[in-house]
């Protein structure tokens, strides 16, 4: 006599109760096999839901996010959950159109009884189940990938279409032949379902087909419910069309590098566009730093002495960001009186104050929508308007002086300053609150004396321009290279620039000499560079000396051998003759 539990269905899903639908459906697809997915919840099956309608509600549904839940989507199966020893006492008693969830001792799952009745015509359901299979086999085969599948002795049960036009086979000529066979005919070079029945573990292999081309195979076994081995599933890729993808990949990657490097050639160009020139670690690690944070809307505090270079930095900031398209509008606060800053960065409504333009005025804040606001010398500001400066960076938002109207301002502030505003702070002259709102990412310019290495460049590059200016050819005599190189530079960049402008332009010869800067330069100058002897000794050594000295310090000014030479007046190739005689 047929048992009921025979005709249970042991091919299920089992999910959580909180299982979204779209993780649901992706195991479903994985497994189009099983029928039925059970959500539990603690040990208790909560509820019953038929795959086929899970892809069917997936289709006909518009409105499916990652969030959404199953219940939100699909209608459950009515079901009745039986203990398997009450399944035959109860059969009849069970309401029909409902399915029976079978569990054992654990009330653990262990099949599902469609409705009752069918029992009577499961040739019906046999009917049923093969036309669901055909379904499902309909989508295996229009996987674009070799599909083999063979039982535990090696026998192919199924092969799609795909594999038999890759293998140069039909496939009723394949079907129930052993993977031996395969080999025999040189369909395959050699079998990993061979490899996979032996260690009885996913392997992988390359295999040379009948038709020459070599493929990636990989086969998996498939176990039953008591862990034996009753299918491997092969699959397999050729190695032609992977090596194809890593070479677009490859090229992708190659032109990404391209666009990368034009990016940085871009960057570099901004940067000596906008006088940033630098050899200097200092400076080195602040240009890393203006790369980081430029694209960024971070507000940023420029500290340093006068002339070093602070406008060049915000100048930066503002053309290597997205905001670049839009004004960078400067306001110095230590030049505006105190009783018009406040006008000048806010704006004025009509009538505002006495003298006010009738039609009012836009302010720096509102000039610089979408753009950068420059606050130079910020220290110069007074409490009264740090107050208003400081309620503008919480809220984003101002009101023009004589108005009521909040207007929002999106800008990008940046801020600088010569002096210490930590002491000021500690004095009791500046905000700690502002302060801390102002200093969210500060860059910190050492003084030109401090990055001696950045004084060489710096002077190339401002006669370089000089000379296009001014329409000259001017160099600069080795000795007053020394000269600018020892000098201490009090007015900073700044001062370098000037002093090199006014060399250009009082010069009447096209090489500057020493008695020329002697007069230009202020403080205490280092020696000009002259060779003074304070004794007599041989004159071969004194040349050698001086040779010497010489080609080192230019070399060490320089980091060239080319350049050392050009200052030097001599063969490149003399140059590293005499370093490597010295082995400098």
């Amino acid at each position: 006599m047929t048992n009921v539990l025979d005709f249970r269905n042991k091919e299920f899903f089992i999910f959580s109760q909180n299982l979204k639908f779209k993780e649901a459906l992706a195991q479903v697809l994985i497994d189009p096999i099983k029928s039925y997915a059970l959500c539990i919840e603690d040990g208790k099956v909560m509820a019953v839901y038929s795959t086929h309608k899970l892809m069917a509600s997936f289709i006909m549904c518009s409105k499916i996010n990652e969030h959404t839940e199953i219940n939100q989507i699909a209608t459950g199966e009515e079901f009745t959950v039986v203990n398997k020893k009450e399944v035959e006492s109860k059969l009849s008693q069970l309401e029909n159109g409902k399915l029976i969830v079978v569990v054992n001792e654990h009330q653990y799952p262990i099949g599902i009884i469609k409705k009752p009745e069918i029992l009577k015509h499961y040739s019906e359901l046999l009917q049923q189940l093969e036309q669901r299979n055909h379904f499902y086999q309909k989508i295996i085969n229009s996987f674009e990938e070799e599909i083999l599948i063979t039982d535990k002795d090696g026998f192919v049960r199924f092969l799609n279409p795909e594999s038999a036009r890759v293998c140069g086979v039909k496939i009723e000529d394949v079907l129930n032949k052993h993977v031996a066979h395969l080999e025999q005919e040189k369909i395959i070079s050699s079998s990993i379902t061979m490899k996979v029945l032996s260690t009885k573990r996913k392997e992988n292999s390359l295999q040379k087909l009948k038709n020459g081309t070599t493929v990636l195979a990989t086969g998996v076994p498939v176990f039953d419910e008591d862990m034996n081995l009753v299918y491997v599933i092969c699959t397999s890729k050729n190695v032609q069309e992977i090596n194809k993808l890593h070479e677009e990949i490859a090229k992708k990657d190659n032109e990404l590098k391209h666009k990368n490097q034009e990016i940085k050639m871009l960057r570099e160009r901004i940067y000596i566009e906008d006088k940033f020139v630098c050899e200097s670690e200092e400076m080195k690690h602040i240009k890393e730093t203006i790369m980081k944070i430029a694209p960024t809307s971070v507000t940023v505090m420029v500290q340093g002495e006068s002339g070093v270079g602070k406008e060049v930095i915000t100048r930066l900031l503002h053309d290597l960001s997205h905001r670049n398209k839009y004004p960078l509008v400067k306001v110095n606060c230590g030049l505006i009186p105190e009783n018009l800053l406040e006008s000048e960065l806010f704006g004025y409504e009509s009538g505002a104050f006495t003298g006010a333009n009738q039609k009012g005025k836009t302010g720096k804040f509102e000039l610089a929508q979408k753009g950068t606001l420059f606050l130079d010398e910020i220290g110069e500001m007074s409490l009264g308007l740090q107050v208003k400066l400081l309620e503008f960076l919480q809220d984003r938002e101002i009101i023009r002086v004589g108005g009521t109207k909040r207007i929002k301002i999106d800008t990008r502030v940046i801020v600088a300053t010569n002096r210490d505003l930590k002491a000021m702070v500690k004095a009791k002259k500046f905000r700690q609150d502002l302060f801390y709102r102002l200093n969210v990412i500060p860059i910190k310019v050492p003084p030109l004396r401090e990055r001696t290495a950045d004084i060489i460049p710096l002077t190339e590059f401002f006669l370089n321009r000089l000379n296009k200016q001014y329409n000259t050819n001017k160099k600069l005599s080795f000795e007053v290279i020394q000269i600018l190189h020892k000098y201490e530079w009090p007015g900073n960049v700044r001062e370098l620039m000037h002093v090199l402008e006014r060399l250009v332009l009082t010069s009447n010869s096209e090489i500057i000499s020493d008695e020329l800067i002697s007069g230009v330069l202020t403080g205490e100058i280092m020696s000009k560079g002259r060779v003074i002897c304070s004794g007599l000794f041989p004159l071969k050594e004194a040349k050698r000396d001086l040779e010497m000295q010489m080609v080192s310090t230019a070399y060490e000014l320089y980091k060239s051998t080319y350049k050392a030479a050009k200052v030097l007046q001599i063969d490149q190739s003399t140059v590293v003759k005499i370093l490597k005689k010295y082995k400098q």
